[in-house]
Parts: C-alpha cells; structure tokens; sequence
C-alpha cells in the first residue's frame, strides 16, 4: 500500500498537480485500491481535528491579517525604530525587531513577512539597501513568526504530537529571541561592511 500511495504521489507531481490535490489523489487510490473500512476512515478524520487548540488558529490568522491591513504593522515599525535606529545600520535592526513584534502577537510567518515588508521594504530600498538582502532580510526575521509564541505551526504540532500547547510556547521564547539576536547583529555587521546609513538618515 505505501508503495501504491507513494508512486501515486509522485505520478500527481509529474504531472503537475498541485501538492494539495496529488496528497488527496493517492489516499483516494488507496482507498479504493485497499482494503479499508470506510468508517474508520471517516471516525480518524473527525478524532484528528477535534481538539480545542486548534480553535485557536483561525484566531491567530485573524489576527495576523487585521494586523498587516491596519496601523499596526507600522506602529510596530516606527517603535522598533525608536528603540534601535539611531545606530549604523539601524533600519536593518528595525526590520528585524519589527519581525519578532509582529511574529509575537500574530502567530504566523507568512503573515509577519507580510505585515512588515510592506512597510519596510520600501523604506530599505529608499536608504540603498539592495532589494535582494532587504527581502533577504525580511523574509529571515519572517521565520521567527514559526517560532515565537504564540504559533501556528506550534498548535498544529502539539495537537498531531499530543504534546502541551503551553510548554512548546514556554521553550519557544529564548530560540525565537536567540534567532532574533542573531539576525539583528548580522545585519548591523553586513550595514557596517557595506556602509549603509543609520535608521534616521
């Protein structure tokens, strides 16, 4: 059977069928194919995503999109700023600190990447950041929104793994801050390597 559904699989992709719909090709074939009891499979679907946590993700998204369409994203932004942007390369360690703002309030990275490069990709190009290391950048303090609580992916995973939700938030701060860390003095190297200006240059 898992050689069926993985051959089926990778017929769907070579063919160019989205990943989503080769996934629900080959558990169809399989169905059909094997020797299943159709109730069963019903009864695993409705047990799966039964859980109260996962409640909580279409609130993060929610969240995360009212954030990137309002004042807050740039609220955000010009508070990073206020803390950070007087030094060399400032704008840089904005974006960053912006990122895990963002990321600690929406739960989502793609929604952080959003949110923030909107406001401050411009705003890098304008300084003479090159396009490709500012969305570099933003897309990097983007990858935070996975792992500073609150997450989405953290939920999905504690509710898969039968893990608690509250301790995958508690050991997700001090990775999420060290990657922070990380990225913010990264950045003010690379300002400092190619002269870039400070934040209210």
């Amino acid at each position: 059977m898992g050689t069926i559904l993985l051959l089926t699989f990778l017929g769907c992709l070579a063919l160019g069928v989205p990943i989503a719909f080769s996934v629900a090709v080959a558990g169809v074939v399989v169905l059909i194919i094997g020797d299943v009891n159709l109730l069963i499979v019903v009864q695993r679907l409705f047990a799966s995503a039964d859980s109260f946590s996962l409640v909580a993700i279409p609130f993060f998204i929610l969240a995360g999109d009212l954030l990137a369409r309002g004042e807050m994203s740039k609220m955000l932004v010009a508070f990073a700023e206020a803390c950070i942007g007087k030094i060399k390369g400032g704008l840089s360690a904005v974006s960053v600190l912006a990122s895990m703002f963002f990321a600690a309030i929406s739960g989502s990275g793609a929604a952080t990447t959003a949110a923030v490069g909107t406001s401050m990709l411009p705003e890098l190009e304008k300084r003479g950041y090159e396009v490709d290391r500012a969305a570099a950048l933003i897309a990097s303090g983007g990858c935070i929104g996975v792992v500073i609580p609150p997450s989405v992916p953290m939920v999905l995973y504690a509710v898969i793994a039968e893990q608690s939700v509250t301790r995958l938030f508690k050991n997700g701060f001090f990775p999420g801050f060290m990657m922070g860390g990380i990225l913010i003095v990264i950045s003010l190297y690379e300002a400092k390597k190619f002269n870039y200006p400070d934040g209210r240059a």
